[in-house]
C-alpha cells in the first residue's frame, strides 16, 4: 500500500471525487484532480496515478452519455489529438512541465476571451468558431496538453462553448472523445515509466471516490440550465488559466 500520510489520502480521496465530478459532465473541475494530485506526489508520478483515474470516469462517462456525442466533432479532434499526444511524449523529457502549465495557462485566457467575445458579438468571431482549422489546432493543443499535465479540459472546453453546443452534447462528445485519448496515452505512460505496480495500487483504492464524484455529477447535470452549464465551464477555466499561470 503507497505510504501517504493522512492529509495526503484525503487530498488524493478529492483528487478522485474531482476526476469522476468532471466526467459527469463539470469538465474543468478535471483540473482541479491534477492539482490536487500533484500536490501529494511529484509531477511526473502524480500525471501517472490521475490517467487511470481518468480511464475510470471516461468508461462511466460513455456508459451514461454515450448517445449525446457528436461524431462530425469527434472526426474533426481526434485526428489531430493523436499528433498532439505523439507532439507532447517527444517534449516531455526534453523541457520543464512548469513550462507547460504556464503556457497553457495564458493560451486557456485568451481562448476565453474569444469566447466572451463570441457571447457578446457572434458575428465577428463567426468565420473563425467556424472554420475547419479551429478543430485541428484545438485537436492538436488538446493532444500536447493531456499528454504532458492532462489538461486538455480547457482547450476542449473552448471548442466545444465555440460550436455552440447543446450541454448534452458537450458531455457525450467529451466522454467518446476522452475515452479515446486517454486509451492512446497508455502506451506512451509506460514507455516514459509514469505507470508502474505502486500507481496502479493507489489508482484502486481511488476508484471508489471516482465513482462517487461521478454519481455526485450526474445527479447535479439535469438540474443545471444550459446559460449556467456554460458559465460554470468559463468560470472554471479561467481559474485554472489564473492558478496555472501563478504556480511557480
Amino acid at each position: 500500500m503507497p505510504s501517504l500520510s493522512l492529509t495526503a489520502w484525503l487530498i488524493a480521496l478529492a483528487a478522485a471525487l474531482c476526476t469522476g465530478f468532471a466526467k459527469s459532465g463539470f469538465g474543468p473541475f478535471g483540473i482541479l484532480s491534477v492539482l490536487f494530485m500533484a500536490e501529494v506526489l511529484p509531477p511526473l508520478e502524480s500525471t501517472g496515478v490521475v490517467l487511470p483515474l481518468l480511464l475510470f470516469a471516461d468508461l462511466l462517462a460513455v456508459l451514461s452519455f454515450h448517445s449525446h456525442a457528436s461524431w462530425k466533432a469527434l472526426r474533426a479532434l481526434l485526428p489531430t489529438t493523436l499528433m498532439g499526444i505523439i507532439t507532447g511524449w517527444l517534449l516531455m523529457p526534453l523541457i520543464p512541465a512548469e513550462f507547460f502549465g504556464h503556457a497553457l495557462g495564458w493560451i486557456t485566457l485568451a481562448l476565453i476571451g474569444v469566447i466572451l467575445l463570441q457571447r457578446a458579438r457572434p458575428e465577428t468571431l463567426h468565420a473563425i468558431t467556424r472554420h475547419p482549422l479551429l478543430g485541428l489546432f484545438c485537436g492538436w493543443a488538446a493532444g500536447v496538453t493531456t499528454m504532458v499535465a492532462n489538461m486538455a479540459g480547457p482547450i476542449t472546453a473552448f471548442y466545444f462553448l465555440s460550436q455552440r453546443f447543446a450541454k448534452m452534447t458537450m458531455v457525450g462528445t467529451g466522454a467518446w472523445f476522452y475515452l479515446s485519448v486517454n486509451t492512446a496515452k497508455l502506451p506512451f505512460s509506460w514507455q516514459l515509466g509514469l505507470l508502474n505496480s505502486k500507481s496502479l495500487i493507489l489508482d484502486l483504492l481511488l476508484f471508489p471516490g471516482v465513482f462517487l464524484g461521478f454519481l455526485i455529477g450526474r445527479t447535479l447535470l439535469p438540474k443545471v440550465s444550459q446559460n449556467l452549464f456554460e458559465w460554470i465551464l468559463i468560470l472554471m477555466a479561467l481559474g485554472a488559466a489564473i492558478r496555472m499561470i501563478a504556480k511557480t
